[in-house]
């Protein structure tokens, strides 16, 4: 009888444990997303601070007055600060299909579609069956967390980028606007 206890108290525990690792698995899911999408308005707002320098760059526009070399290097610093900062963010939503690591990787793991798609449906449902799920499931979580963490890095960098060049490209407004040439 104490067998019988002590393997229904070991069973509980692994289903908690399993549990534990779907709802943090969801959770990563969804930072994904978030970061995917903060990813999207960053490169919004920064298209947006290339696009307005570009059409304050015109013909009798503002920047169109450069005039010494640390105007020149604000402007310049600026727009590249901006176009990396956009490039950071675009790479933020680039699928990460690992594409050269599934194939090796999914005789023991099925939890992501890349490793699904060498399975065949008549051997996947014995897989699963036979399969302690805890360790599939926390290595697709490592994984989905090295993702995650790279991306939040980029956006990051990209938002730093943006203030960064926006308000290198304030300053050189500015000079321009009152004449401030060292």
């Amino acid at each position: 009888m104490k067998w019988v206890r002590e393997k229904s108290e070991e069973t509980a525990k692994d289903s908690s444990s399993l549990d534990t690792a779907w709802r943090i698995h969801g959770a990563l899911v969804d930072w994904t997303g978030k970061v995917d999408a903060k990813a999207s308005f960053a490169f919004t707002i920064e298209s947006a601070g290339v696009a307005t320098t570009v059409a304050l760059s015109g013909d009798k526009r503002m920047f169109s007055a450069l005039e010494g070399p640390w105007q020149n290097v604000l402007y310049y610093g600026g727009i590249v600060a901006l176009l990396i900062a956009a490039a950071f963010s675009v790479w933020v939503v680039i699928p990460r299909l690992r594409m050269r690591h599934v194939k090796n990787e999914y005789p023991n793991n099925f939890i992501y579609f890349g490793h699904l798609q060498y399975w065949k449906p008549e051997d996947l449902p014995g897989a699963i069956a036979k399969k302690d799920l805890l360790p599939v499931l926390t290595h697709q979580m490592v994984k989905m967390s090295e993702i995650a963490w790279r991306k939040h890095v980029a956006v990051k960098v990209s938002m730093w980028l943006a203030i960064s060049g926006g308000v290198v490209l304030v300053t050189c407004g500015a000079m321009i606007r009152f004449g401030l040439t060292p």
